[in-house]
């Protein structure tokens, strides 16, 4: 198991993976026959914890139980490309403001988050160390991982 540990990560938010629900194996295989070269650990994920809300007083994060096609589906539009995406983004999630995140299948797979410009910002995270960094970072979202250290967007750095 890959996320069993993820409550000893700051026990005192261990119910925001409360409601979050573990995907069926005919869920996650059509995500593979969707997308085969979607991150294992993104699908050890699916598995293990799933998709749904993380809850603290209102959501918090929403992970997509399927990923979803920022150009086709989440904003309908091609202005990702203008913005720093170099494929079509696939959304696993999102956070309470509608900043989005997902993996840019145009740079190999690379985490990265999408604002309600469209601003494309590649994240130095591996989708487990992105999982990770929510619960010790929050309620800030990481942006970058290293030394045993995550960081937030304002260049905060929180360590375990």
């Amino acid at each position: 198991m890959m996320y069993e540990h993820l409550e000893s990560l700051r026990p005192d938010q261990g119910p925001l993976l409360a409601s979050l629900s573990p995907s069926s194996d005919p869920e996650i295989q059509a995500v593979v026959d969707a997308h085969p070269s979607c991150p294992a650990e993104y699908l050890q994920f699916l598995r293990e914890r799933g998709a749904g809300a993380m809850l603290d007083e209102g959501e918090h994060f929403v992970f997509e139980r399927q990923l979803v096609s920022a150009e086709r589906e989440y904003f309908q539009d091609k202005q990702i490309y203008d913005h720093g995406a170099k494929g079509d983004v696939l959304i696993f999630g999102w956070e309470s403001m509608g900043t989005a995140y997902g993996f840019d299948t145009g740079d190999d797979w690379q985490i990265v988050e999408i604002d309600g410009d469209r601003t494309v910002t590649k994240l130095d995270l591996s989708f487990k160390q992105f999982v990770e960094g929510l619960l010790v970072c929050y309620p800030q979202i990481p942006t970058k991982y290293g030394a045993g250290k995550w960081e937030d967007g304002v260049k905060r750095q929180y360590g375990v």
